[in-house]
């Protein structure tokens, strides 16, 4: 999925061309940057349930509430998972997990890993009241989220990049929809938010479209959301917070782009948009209907 309009600070089209696009799995706290150790963990292997919030709206695709905040077109997405692939416990999610989320090769040339490289899969980031992010055990309705960290450091005049590309198995595709619409709700209710002690983002603006809607011909639903970020180890001017996050079945795929001073916006959404396309593909071809 490619970025390719905007509307006000933000915009989206999708296309199935060279690689596809979307907060999430987490929420914006992934994308800040590593926290604690680095090490995993594939915690319980049991199929216990419950949500994160809401009510679950089921296995399909998309529709209901939560879609409908999203501004949901026609409920007839070109993604089809195959109930047989999908994965039912921590374990085969930890698989799928480490199979799709994108690593520093899948930004374009020069990006590296950062330390550490990846987040616990038993983490789950969650916005308080105070709009300060903080980091909890994962919700009985998720199996598992992962974040891959990486950088494009600094050079010929222009400052470091961080990304970070989150993943996250649902147990069903009606949690994942909660997901994407909390996310949306995030950024309405708290514009500006304390990622990490010295780390903040401002002015956010989001949009949200499910499929067949404003040109997203691809997921069953895509989130965009840009603002500024302002970390003192980068700078100390503001630079670029672009967050972009979709959903395919229970899956729900997102990579955050800070920092990069110097370098043009659209520069930095092309290798967002490379990235989630990746793993668009990877989720596809793990987990989708054969035909």
């Amino acid at each position: 999925m490619v970025v390719c309009a905007s509307l006000a600070l933000l915009a989206g089209c999708s296309g199935e061309g060279e690689s596809g696009a979307g907060h999430g799995a987490a929420t914006s706290a992934a994308g800040s940057g590593p926290a604690g150790s680095g090490t995993t963990s594939t915690g319980s292997d049991t199929a216990d349930s419950g949500s994160r919030s809401g009510t679950d709206s089921g296995t399909g695709s998309g529709t209901g509430a939560p879609a409908g905040q999203l501004g949901a077109g026609p409920a007839d997405p070109s993604f089809r998972a195959d109930p047989a692939r999908l994965p039912e416990t921590r374990s085969q999610a930890l698989r799928l997990l480490r199979a799709v989320t994108a690593g520093p090769d899948s930004y374009g040339p020069g990006y590296e890993r950062r330390t550490p490289y990846e987040s616990d899969p038993a983490d789950w980031p969650v916005l308080g009241a105070d709009c300060v992010w903080r980091q909890e055990s994962l919700p009985a309705g998720v199996l598992g989220s992962l974040t891959r960290y990486s950088r494009l450091p600094a050079g010929a005049g222009k400052g470091e990049v961080r990304t970070a590309a989150t993943v996250t198995v649902h147990r069903t595709a009606g949690r994942a929809d909660w997901e994407m619409a909390e996310t949306l709700e995030e950024a309405l209710r708290c514009p500006d938010q304390q990622l990490r002690a010295t780390e903040r983002i401002s002015g956010l603006n989001s949009i949200g479209a499910g499929y067949g809607a404003n040109g997203n011909t691809s997921a069953d639903d895509v989130l965009l959301e840009m603002g500024k970020y302002l970390n003192p180890d980068l700078g100390e001017k503001a630079t670029s917070y672009v967050w972009d996050q979709v959903r395919l079945g229970p899956v729900t795929i997102a990579v955050v782009v800070e920092g990069g001073a110097g370098y043009a916006q659209g520069d930095l959404l092309a290798a967002q948009a490379r990235s989630v396309a990746a793993m668009e593909t990877k989720v596809r071809s793990e987990l989708g209907a054969r035909k």
